[in-house]
């Protein structure tokens, strides 16, 4: 790195809040879904290293960083927890703005239900100071360790708690954002951060859309996200013990339950999603897949033990034949009387829709996983006991309404999938893994396909592309109104980059490139801020 870029950021921060050692460096190198870039496989380290990192402190200094970085031509990219290889510099030459040292809640606000965060505040962090006030909030499913801010303004806002909380990209509300060019933007009313639009035109589409930009269009220093109500105690405690997690709800709170009704068809379960969320009954309504994909994902202290508990014993292929296509739904309320009503309601729905819920010789094996584990699993977006068998990717999921997403995300996937377990080239973890999240009581969903295979072989690696690739060539015309998730970017034919498979995939989906383009110009002439995977910088003449 230039030593005049070099002092001058010193000079900013601090010597002890900037480096280029090459130790340094390889740390921030490292992340998930990078053996999917052009000449990483099957090495777990980013192509091009940082040229530095550099931890501003204030938002002032964040200013002032950007500003040299226009000042002397050099590239940039914030990170925030930083999770995947979509979080870090895409090209060489780029310096990270690591946000660590702004880590503070500023403000709860229980008058108005919303609270400010800073960049490395967590979801756990902000779950745990909420609840106290009787407030909960929407945890990425990416797990509760992640930045509530990168979540809401930059990337993806897919969570477990959204059938009654909303999709993140909406619970976003003011912000506070350095731009490109170093200039400071506040999004929001003059005072207060209650809501996402002052006066004149709103620019949250702009700043967010879809998936947002992923670093591409500057820095966000502060966020105002939108709160919900929460029927439970001011702290939940856990004990050690159980099956899944290693740890449990030491008392269950009152007025709460969680059930996992199964379904023979994916028609049927999604006649229940679509009725479930009509009544508005459900706290919570995810999908993990199917029995033999939860079971891969379990806590157990080894993935040895995990085969032979459930492979080797045949427990499994009994879980399986019983529980087709299950889902979780959590009741929760304020009051008894809501309480009975709730689960009424979804005895009844569950009776209307063919669904069953576990047999009598299952329940005792399952009742503390499904009271005690379960829930904090939702609660604190646990990712911890995930094993991922040596490497976890998804196909680029999809956001559309109930019947045509799991349509097409059901049995086409299974039969994708089971093509490639049958090869070898994957693990066998079941046939159904698609994921899936509820929002707005069901008025659109999510779901993708999820799948391991290991990431230290080419083959196996070289396999996976090709499954996510032809997942998402297939049945194109069905997908016109889908949304795509934008970590399908980042897995696909290792000949591209990143940028070029952008451009690839805009193809099929209006030429959303050409509009990014446009956008990155105009926020950031430059082209300073790293846009490898959205806008790909200023266009070139003819690009």
């Amino acid at each position: 790195m230039d030593r005049n870029v070099y002092k001058a950021m010193a000079d900013v921060v601090g010597q002890e809040f900037i480096s280029d050692d090459p130790v340094v460096l390889e740390t921030y190198s490292f992340n998930w879904l990078t053996e999917f870039l052009p000449g990483a496989a099957p090495c777990k380290y980013m192509p091009h290293r940082p040229a530095a990192v550099v931890l501003p402190g204030s938002v002032e200094e964040v200013q002032q960083v950007v500003k040299i970085c226009n000042r002397y031509g050099v590239k940039y990219k914030a990170l925030s927890t930083g999770y995947g290889s979509h979080s870090l510099p895409g090209q060489g030459n780029v310096v990270v703005l690591d946000l660590r040292r702004m880590n503070r809640i500023v403000e709860i606000n229980e008058e108005q239900g919303y609270a400010v965060v800073e960049p490395y505040v967590t979801w756990a962090q902000l779950a745990a100071e909420v609840m106290k006030k009787g407030y909960f909030t929407t945890p990425v499913q990416a797990g509760s360790q992640a930045s509530v801010l990168a979540n809401v303004t930059s990337g993806w806002g897919m969570n477990t708690f959204g059938n009654h909380g909303g999709h993140n990209g909406r619970n976003c509300l003011a912000v506070e954002w350095v731009l490109p060019t170093g200039e400071l933007l506040k999004l929001g009313p003059p005072e207060g951060w209650f809501s996402g639009d002052g006066p004149g035109p709103s620019l949250r589409g702009i700043m967010r859309g879809y998936c947002g930009a992923q670093g591409a269009l500057g820095v966000f220093t502060k966020v105002g996200i939108k709160l919900h109500h929460w029927p439970g105690p001011p702290e939940l405690k856990t004990r050690s013990g159980g099956l899944m997690l290693y740890y449990r709800l030491d008392e269950i709170p009152e007025f709460m339950e969680l059930f996992a009704p199964s379904f023979d068809t994916y028609e049927a379960l999604a006649d229940f999603m679509v009725k479930a969320g009509e009544s508005e009954i459900a706290y919570s309504l995810v999908r993990a897949g199917g029995i033999a994909h939860m079971t891969s994902m379990f806590g157990s202290l080894s993935n040895q033990e995990i085969f032979e508990n459930y492979h080797e014993s045949g427990f499994l292929q009994i879980l399986e034949e019983e529980v087709k296509h299950p889902c979780i739904v959590l009741i929760f309320a304020r009051t008894k009387e809501e309480f009975e009503y709730k689960k009424a309601v979804l005895m009844d729905i569950i009776e209307e829709t063919g669904g069953k819920i576990l047999p009598p010789f299952l329940e005792g094996p399952f009742a503390d996983l499904m009271k005690q584990e379960m829930p904090v699993a939702l609660f604190g977006n646990d990712t911890h006991f995930i094993h991922h068998q040596g490497g976890f990717v998804i196909s680029a999921g999809y956001m559309g309404n109930t019947d045509a997403v799991v349509r097409h995300m059901g049995v086409p996937a299974e039969k994708l999938k089971k093509k490639y377990m049958e090869k070898g080239a994957i693990l066998f973890d079941g046939d159904d893994s698609t994921y899936h999240n509820s929002f707005d009581h069901g008025a659109y969903i999510y779901m993708e396909m999820e799948f391991h295979y290991d990431a230290a072989l080419p083959d196996s690696v070289e396999a996976s592309r090709k499954a996510i690739e032809e997942e998402r060539t297939t049945r194109l015309e069905e997908k016109l109104g889908f949304e795509p998730n934008d970590i399908g970017l980042c897995v696909g034919d290792a000949s591209l980059t990143p940028w070029e498979r952008v451009k690839e995939i805009s193809k099929r989906y209006m030429n959303f490139h050409a509009w990014q383009q446009r956008i990155k110009q105009a926020l950031d002439p430059e082209n300073i801020s790293d846009g490898t995977n959205y806008g790909g910088g200023t266009p070139k003449p003819g690009q």
